[in-house]
């Protein structure tokens, strides 16, 4: 069993989001045994923001990627490898000016990949990520 915790707070202490998803995490572990708890921190080790440069090293081939662009795209990679990974997903979100965290964004931005982790239907997208179960902490105003 593989738990994968976000933690999508600014603050990397104190958070209301974080010790909720702390709780959530602790409660799973205990509930399974020798549950593997994977616990990342975007106040902590923030993702970088989408840009040119990131778009570009995304939709150049493999092959064709400078040294820079190679390292962007495995920053991705990981992040999308924990969430393949992952059993359990916790997300710790905290509401800012009445929408997520740019940190939480920015993780998105990075793991949402066509053909990876979701691919285009005739009928819409659909997700790849099957059969996980996600618990989302969120607080807002303090609550």
């Amino acid at each position: 069993m593989n738990i994968l915790q976000i933690n999508a707070s600014a603050r990397p202490e104190g958070a209301n989001s974080t010790r909720i998803a702390n709780g959530i995490a602790a409660r799973l572990q205990a509930k399974h045994t020798g549950a593997k708890l994977i616990r990342r921190d975007l106040a902590v080790t923030p993702h970088p923001m989408l840009d040119a440069a990131g778009l570009t090293a995304l939709f150049t081939s493999a092959e064709q990627r400078t040294a820079e662009q190679a390292a962007r795209v495995a920053l991705d990679d990981a992040l999308i490898a924990e969430l393949q990974t992952a059993d359990i997903i916790v997300l710790g979100v905290p509401m800012y000016n009445f929408g997520i965290p740019a940190q939480l964004k920015s993780w998105i931005d990075a793991v949402v990949r066509n053909g990876v982790t979701f691919r285009y239907t005739e009928t819409g997208p659909e997700g790849l990520l099957k059969g996980k179960k996600t618990y989302v902490a969120l607080s807002f105003n303090g609550f």
